[in-house]
């Protein structure tokens, strides 16, 4: 082995690949959570990676020439920058290795870019006007990489870092990403060792590998997507089961509040008629503060009655006048867990943004449900404070904003599509208006005797 060939093997060819792979990797990691002692590993662990991709060279040159030891080599060399990541930053291993599968095919996107840009002369062309080749490949392959950076990080890693890491990792997707890079790697180390052969198929093997490289990022920036619908789907689905629990206790509750309370006038009544010590305004206070509990509210479906009763409690004891005209039999075909989940999350949200309005004369909400020409309109209505953020067409959940219709509005619109319907809102003039439309269904009774 020449000492002197190893060495400028790894000074023109191993340590730059690492350079710009730790850049891209620093893209991409750079907001996870940090180890104690973070700076310290890291001053530690670069030069230990530095020596052993020395060694690795060492090792390629003695070694008989073949494009198959040099692809080798390199993907060492990243499963050393690999363990590095995983000595520095506190995160999983699957999430760590997947980070860094991305980052080594946008590190090789920029290579093989700059490649392209050697074959066609372009390098030459800019070495030629500043002197020095090494130089102009420096200005390319940096440059490229800056400018490349700024687009990936805006058009995946901040998605990544705004949603969490956590919520991206998938099997499939980790092994695609994985077997696509290696093939590109492989096919791009025999271009390397005979691209002399054959000028065109050397660009179209650069051009391939480009592409190879964006079709990883892509796939795991759609897949990322694809993961965090999941993951909101199973939470609006635990919100439904923890919605149904809380109906049947609720139910109960207001059954057995209503049945004490209508015991307790009574017992009051006999009171008045037995000359008890309570004098008759005393007695009139507490049969006003038993009577709230004792109007049943009636709309012709017993979950909304349930909620409707439950959220006029809340509401008088907030100061919030709810008024309603609600016709709930065209309903029939939802279940109980679902009306008290879509109404729920529409009342919630909505007493939520009336009481933290300073003027009490706008804390204030309208529901009405009405039937339609075949359709169960549904409105509901109330002021709010501040401005409402949209992620997507929904409004997004902030606690400093003091209208927080947000990820209730993610179960409410899942299930108001699941029966075919339509639900839509606006927010002018400082007032929340939305409107969901349903079909209205003839129950089974009925058709059987039309």
């Amino acid at each position: 082995m020449n000492l002197g060939d190893a060495v400028n093997a790894y000074l023109y060819a191993l340590l730059p690949f690492l350079t710009q792979l730790i850049i891209c990797e620093a893209l991409f990691f750079f907001k996870l959570p940090r180890r104690k002692l973070f700076a310290g590993r890291v001053a530690v662990g670069l030069p230990m990676l530095a020596a052993a991709a020395f060694l690795l060279t060492c090792v390629q040159i003695a070694l008989p020439m073949h494009p198959l030891w040099g692809t080798l080599v390199y993907f060492v060399a990243f499963a050393f920058t690999v363990l590095l990541l995983w000595w520095s930053f506190d995160a999983p291993f699957k999430i760590l290795l997947l980070y860094g599968v991305a980052a080594y095919a946008f590190q090789n996107s920029v290579y093989r870019a700059v490649s392209l840009l050697e074959i066609t002369g372009v390098v030459w062309r800019l070495s030629t006007a500043v002197g020095d080749y090494t130089l102009a490949h420096g200005i390319f392959s940096y440059g490229l990489l800056a400018a490349s950076g700024a687009v990936v990080y805006f058009l995946f890693v901040r998605r990544i870092n705004a949603k969490g890491p956590e919520n991206i990792y998938s099997r499939n997707v980790m092994l695609i990403s994985t077997v696509t890079l290696a093939v590109t790697l492989v096919l791009c180390a025999y271009t390397n060792a005979w691209w002399w052969t054959s000028w065109y198929l050397s660009i179209v093997n650069y051009c391939f590998s480009i592409l190879s490289n964006v079709f990883i990022l892509t796939i795991i920036s759609g897949m990322f997507q694809n993961v965090v619908l999941k993951s909101e789907i199973e939470t609006v689905r635990q919100l439904w089961i923890q919605d149904k629990r809380q109906y049947e206790i609720a139910k109960e509750n207001i059954d057995l509040i209503n049945i004490k309370c209508h015991d307790l006038k009574h017992k009051i009544r006999a009171m008045r008629l037995s000359d008890g010590e309570l004098s008759d305004s005393e007695l009139g206070e507490i049969e006003n503060a038993v009577a709230i509990y004792d109007s049943k509210v009636c709309t012709g479906c017993d979950p909304i009655d349930v909620l409707l009763t439950e959220k006029s409690l809340i509401c008088a004891k907030r100061n919030v006048k709810l008024s309603c005209m609600v016709d709930g039999s065209g309903l029939w075909y939802m279940s109980e867990s679902e009306l008290y989940s879509l109404f729920g999350n529409m009342l919630t949200n909505a007493v939520n943004a009336v009481c933290r309005m300073t003027d009490e004369s706008k804390r204030v909400i309208n529901l009405t449900v009405s039937r339609s020409s075949g359709m169960v309109l549904i409105n509901c209505v109330n002021y709010f404070d501040g401005k409402i953020t949209l992620e997507g067409d929904l409004p997004r959940t902030d606690k400093d904003n003091v209208a927080e219709h947000g990820f209730g509005m993610k179960s409410m619109r899942l299930l108001v599509k699941k029966y075919g319907g339509e639900m839509f809102f606006t927010t002018d003039g400082g007032v929340f208006d939305l409107k969901i439309m349903l079909p209205e269904k003839t129950p089974m009774r009925k058709r059987e005797t039309a």
